[in-house]
């Protein structure tokens, strides 16, 4: 899973969302972000769930769901660890 796999679950984990908005909300590029979309999709993360005009919709599923939450606790810890780290260095 690479970061914009992440931020496109977290966007979704909020509600249905087309590509477009994922660009426009996030500042990925939409080829980015068509990329990360058929890997989520093909591990069944996210699942289409209308067409409207040109846009496809999409929503995160419960797999999805699981999978960002493991990354989530793996992600809090981290940084956690890089907190002391740095501020032990820094002073902060």
């Amino acid at each position: 899973m690479n970061i914009t796999q992440l931020v496109i679950l977290t966007n979704l984990a909020e509600g249905e969302l087309s590509i477009k908005e994922l660009a426009e909300y996030t500042g990925i590029p939409k080829k980015n972000i068509i990329k990360a979309m058929k890997s989520l999709e093909n591990r069944g993360y996210v699942e289409k769930r209308a067409i409207i005009g040109r846009d496809i919709i999409f929503s995160i599923t419960e797999e999805g769901l699981e999978e960002l939450y493991k990354y989530y606790l793996f992600m809090k810890k981290l940084i956690e660890d890089m907190e002391f780290t740095l501020c032990s260095r820094f002073d902060c």
